[in-house]
């Protein structure tokens, strides 16, 4: 029996030993890295910083980046193989690219074989190791040197020619290993084999695909007492979800519908687990279910959170308050990418492993907006003998992006956190409001919510319908009484919500509509304090 564990092990070791010996070069880190962050659709920062605080939540697989690093490399002559350690944790591997090399390249591997107990031990096989055993009675420690003979399945060590599974001693055990097996690690490593006709050291520039990395837009809105300018603020911020850092990297965000096919996604790390196989320790305690009739492999743990829970749910005024921030006196840079924007951060920044930061990217002063009520009328299914519909109006601040209009720069679509300065100088929050990207021509709208002072009370006075041919036409006449009850002037936008029905016309109005810069007609109104105005107007539509 002996001998034949002795023949079993020998094979073992003779399998775990390397075929041919070949040159090793090994790149540590990157000189230096640039990260171009992309998204499809604005990012929520509130949602993004709760979903990161779920230990089940797998934000180290969405995102894109595009990593930029450049690397310096000793190159060995002949067939050899080049590791590149540090690389993103979130590396697509199909999309990396290599330039500067002596020669091409032959095999390209990504590797991420976890650094566990189970593959430490798999890794060393044949290796010598330290052994050290704790009496719990006594607490007196002993100290053995022993030779792995199998791996994390079920361990067997050779100490003094005898062989023993690791674990089944009774006694508590730990294992000293002298340094960590070539190809286990922490992080992934990208490894390539090349053929170079001479030795020399390069800089190369390694460029790859990597998840992981978000980016989102925070705007903060100044109103002035007057009620017609505001100083805005905007704030990027760059979340990295990866355990790689960038530090003091060039940073690019780009803002735009990309287009994926979804099949850009990291490499899974290979994950042994140490399963000891002593009756009854691994039963009870270590991963071995009985009812199952055989090992039981747990699920692998997604990666650690970014941070610590705070006791209490964030909230964005905690973010645009308390989150960590970079201010510069060069703000960032926007520049046409195709069909997408592209933002420069004006200085390097650092993008550490597992963390969110701000970094301004806006600042506009005396802006100035105009404050509308809108409503929309829903006349088409009201009949002349209904009762009228009372409603109330949604504010909405326009500003005009230009830069007559005091900006000019293409705008990623966030989240608005409107703040109204009172003539004291006070600031008090006057609600929040969320937008699309928003191109230079184009105005902007952020609708805080409804009017306190304003009501809209629509009704049809007359309808009816005429067919000609296969054709029938409806008709409706609509009176809109607009009241303001509050102190100051107040401006209204009505819109018929029938507007984009076929064949919708305007055939009677007691005002001129125009049409609006979304392209829909609206009528505008200018009600005094404590009075009201009425609209009417008739209008068809097609079936």
């Amino acid at each position: 029996m002996r001998a034949a564990l002795m023949a079993a092990t020998a094979l073992l070791s003779l399998l775990a030993a390397p075929a041919l010996a070949q040159t090793v070069s090994t790149s540590e880190k990157a000189d230096t890295a640039t990260v171009v962050i992309y998204r499809d659709q604005p990012v929520d920062t509130v949602e993004l910083m709760e979903r990161s605080r779920q230990s089940w939540s797998r934000l180290d697989r969405e995102g894109l980046a595009l990593i930029v690093e450049t690397r310096t490399i000793d190159v060995p002559a002949g067939d050899a193989v080049i590791r590149f350690e540090g690389v993103s944790t979130g590396i697509v591997p199909q999309s990396v690219t290599i330039e500067g090399l002596p020669s091409a390249v032959l095999e390209q591997n990504a590797d991420f074989d976890l650094l566990t107990p189970g593959s430490l031990l798999d890794k060393s096989i044949g290796d010598t190791v330290q052994v050290v055993r704790t009496n719990p009675a006594n607490g007196r420690q002993e100290v053995r040197t022993a030779v792995v003979r199998s791996g994390g399945a079920g361990a067997v060590l050779e100490i003094d020619g005898k062989y023993e599974a690791l674990s089944c001693s009774g006694m508590i055990e730990r294992v000293i290993f002298e340094d960590v097996p070539e190809g286990l690690s922490d992080q992934p490593t990208l490894s390539i084999r090349t053929r170079a006709p001479a030795a020399g050291r390069y800089t190369v520039t390694l460029a790859y695909l990597s998840t992981g990395l978000q980016w989102s837009t925070d705007y903060v809105a100044r109103l002035s007492p007057d009620g017609r300018t505001l100083d805005l603020t905007g704030w990027l911020t760059l979340a990295n979800f990866g355990g790689t850092s960038f530090p003091d990297a060039p940073v690019q965000v780009v803002a735009g519908d990309l287009q994926t096919t979804g099949r850009s996604v990291p490499v899974d790390p290979v994950i042994r687990r140490r399963q000891p196989g002593c009756w009854p320790q691994d039963t009870t305690t270590n991963g071995v279910n009985p009812d199952m009739g055989g090992d039981w492999y747990p699920p692998v743990a997604p990666p650690p959170p970014m941070a610590p829970p705070p006791p209490m749910a964030v909230s964005r005024e905690e973010i645009l308050v308390t989150g960590q921030r970079t201010v510069v006196d060069n703000l960032a840079t926007a520049a046409e990418l195709g069909d997408y924007k592209i933002y420069t951060l004006p200085s390097p920044t650092t993008v550490a492993a597992r963390q969110t930061k701000q970094v301004r990217f806006l600042e506009r002063t005396a802006v100035p907006y105009d404050r509308v009520n809108r409503q929309w009328i829903g006349a088409g299914w009201m009949d002349a003998e209904d009762d009228a519909e009372e409603s109330t109006p949604q504010v909405v601040f326009r500003l005009r992006n230009t830069e007559a209009g005091g900006l000019g720069i293409a705008l990623p679509g966030g989240a608005w956190s409107l703040r109204q300065i009172t003539p004291e100088g006070r600031s008090v929050l006057a609600g929040e409001a969320e937008t699309q990207d928003r191109p230079v021509g184009l105005p902007v709208e952020l609708e805080r919510g409804d009017a306190s002072d304003v009501r809209v009370r629509t009704r049809v006075t007359a309808d009816g319908e005429r067919t000609r041919g296969a054709l029938t036409t409806q008709w409706r006449e609509v009176e809109v009484v607009v009241s303001n009850l509050g102190g100051d002037a107040e401006t209204v936008e009505l819109i018929p919500q029938e507007f984009n029905q076929t064949g919708f016309r305007i055939t009677r109005q007691s005002q001129r509509s125009a049409v609006t810069d979304a392209g829909w007609p609206a009528w505008t109104l200018t009600v005094p304090p404590g009075e009201s105005a009425t609209l009417t107007y008739r209008y068809e539509v097609t079936e």
